[in-house]
């Protein structure tokens, strides 16, 4: 069982902190998968740390989001937990389309990733077939939440500038 150290803090954790932790995975998710670009233009799937970052930045924009509709710390981690899919789901339920238009294409590259993260299989070697997203996709659809989640919370940095052409290479 963890320790009561290891609780979030509502007093401590809030939108912003979230949003902007959300943030820094981000980019780093970007800039991991920049460089794996850079040094091999044939890249057949993106690096696993990239996906993950990406994951976990996605997971922190949509409890920021949350939590800024007065979702509760413990609701977020009792019955989202990891889960990208079921954050999606509540955060619409809160009102996200009013600040986001997704389509269905952003939502399959969503559960394609989630299959692998929810479960650990970035974090974890799991051995077998996966079905890998298209990564421009995923990385467009995540600035795209990020900077509407952003904006409606008042954090000031934008993810914008890395969008990617989303054409298979």
């Amino acid at each position: 069982m963890a320790s009561q150290a290891n609780q979030p803090d509502p007093e401590r954790t809030t939108p912003m902190g979230m949003v902007r932790y959300g943030h820094e995975f981000l980019e780093a998710a970007f800039v991991v998968y920049e460089r794996a670009a850079q040094l091999d233009s044939r890249m057949v799937m993106p690096p696993v740390p990239a996906l993950y970052l990406l994951g976990h930045g996605l997971e922190l924009t949509f409890k920021a989001f949350l939590l800024s509709k007065g979702v509760t710390l413990e609701h977020l981690r009792r019955k989202l937990g990891h889960d990208l899919e079921k954050a999606f789901t509540a955060s619409k339920e809160n009102g996200l389309d009013s600040l986001l238009q997704s389509h269905a294409l952003d939502e399959s590259v969503l559960t394609l990733l989630n299959v692998m993260y929810s479960t650990k299989e970035l974090e974890y070697i799991v051995t077998g077939a996966k079905t890998i997203p298209h990564y421009p996709l995923l990385q467009n659809f995540a600035i795209k939440l990020f900077d509407a989640v952003a904006a409606s919370i008042g954090f000031r940095d934008r993810l914008a500038k890395w969008t990617l052409d989303e054409s298979p290479v």
